[in-house]
């Protein structure tokens, strides 16, 4: 099994640098732009499935990538982002003037009003067990948001998930993951080279 690991395109709040979690936005022109180049990048893999988180800006890239392929969109709860509570919508700066140091130890914090670490891990967990019990062959899309794949990272390379924020997972990124089911090797890890025109 082959896994096509993205995140979605660009919205408004991540230019912004804002932490968006669970609200809703939709991917702005630059993001539609992005997943149009990731969608061509992509056009010549032959995709079986594709998994999608609900929020709009992941059904928004997946839709993108799927008008190349006559396959329908898996929408899974268990792919949505995480939920920071009232952190939500604050800047980065913000979130360091409230808890300085958070991005160092974020597997210990819990927002208020948001979902701890544990959860993301329980979500994420349960939707790979399922992944591979599919055909060992298949090539699945799975688009979603950078803490889940973060969290998935870690879990198919069998890494401390306390690490998951060491991965580095842009907008509109790729990344893939072969032979998932008898030993996961990462082939490709945060790949942008189609948003430069490579």
């Amino acid at each position: 099994m082959k896994l096509y690991l993205v995140r979605h395109g660009q919205t408004d709040l991540n230019k912004a640098r804002r932490f968006q979690g669970r609200i809703n936005v939709p991917l702005n022109e630059t993001g539609r732009e992005q997943a149009q180049k990731l969608a061509l990048r992509l056009s010549s893999e032959p995709l079986d499935k594709i998994y999608a988180s609900p929020l709009s800006r992941v059904q928004q890239t997946a839709e993108i990538i799927r008008s190349n392929y006559q396959i329908d969109i898996t929408t899974s709860e268990e792919l949505v982002e995480m939920s920071f509570g009232s952190l939500e919508g604050k800047t980065f700066e913000e979130i360091n003037g409230i808890f300085p140091g958070w991005d160092h130890a974020v597997f210990d914090f819990t927002f208020a009003g948001g979902e701890k670490l544990d959860d993301i891990v329980i979500r994420i967990k349960s939707f790979l067990d399922e992944l591979k019990k599919q055909d060992e062959n298949s090539n699945i899309l799975v688009v979603t948001h950078s803490g889940c794949l973060r969290v998935m990272l870690c879990l198919l390379m069998d890494i401390d998930v306390n690490k998951w924020w060491q991965f580095k997972i842009d907008v509109a990124s790729l990344s893939v993951v072969s032979n998932v089911t008898q030993g996961a090797v990462l082939t490709l890890l945060n790949d942008t080279s189609h948003l430069n025109g490579g």
